[in-house]
């Protein structure tokens, strides 16, 4: 019974380590298909713009997005030409207005906003086809542990911590055949004298 429960045991932390595996693979090398094959795809926040609902180095969960379900006021996740310098960039704003006149529907997007301003749209404008997701959560700070791990340094005392473990365990294995050889011996010596 105990074989069972610990084939079990491995069984699922070999799905989640083969899943979280995948998972970071995807983002590394199709990121825009995060969110198609797990339903959710997460940000961290660099900017000030949203402050003070999200703030720098919150991490940001974008959810699956659609079109027929998106209202002014939802929060989305999008690519756009901020800078008008051809490079696109993740934004996550509100949505100020929705333009659905023509084929594809055009979003036009605002930053956050106290209760009493006037809220005053982005320039740019958003086709429905470069958003990335709705809004689905936002984690307070993540985003400062993942600079870390993601840093020269993170991923120095990371590869060290794991040179240390592997080290540790060779060690421990080699300990514990000595002392069962030890006891072999000591056995095979007891055996002999009598």
């Amino acid at each position: 019974m105990k074989a069972i429960i610990e084939n079990i045991k491995l069984g699922f932390q070999m799905i989640i380590i083969g899943t979280l595996l995948l998972f970071i693979g995807v983002q590394i090398f199709m990121p825009e298909m995060s969110i198609k094959i797990f339903r959710f795809q997460p940000f961290i926040v660099v900017t000030e713009s949203m402050e003070p609902y999200m703030e720098v180095n919150d991490l940001v969960v974008a959810t699956p997005f659609n079109i027929e379900e998106a209202k002014v006021g939802d929060i989305i996740t999008f690519n756009a030409d901020i800078d008008y310098n051809g490079t696109k960039e993740i934004v996550t704003h509100y949505i100020y207005e929705i333009d659905k006149s023509d084929g594809e529907a055009i979003i036009k997007t605002n930053r956050h906003f106290e209760d009493g301003e006037t809220v005053v749209p982005d320039t740019w404008l958003i086709p429905e086809s470069e958003v990335i997701g709705s809004y689905g959560t936002h984690i307070p700070y993540v985003g400062y542990a993942i600079g870390f791990i993601t840093s020269i340094y993170g991923v120095a005392i990371i590869g060290i911590n794991i040179a240390i473990y592997v080290t540790i365990k060779h060690i421990s294995k080699r300990s514990k055949r000595f002392e069962e050889n030890q006891d072999l011996d000591d056995k095979t010596n007891n055996f002999q004298t009598t």
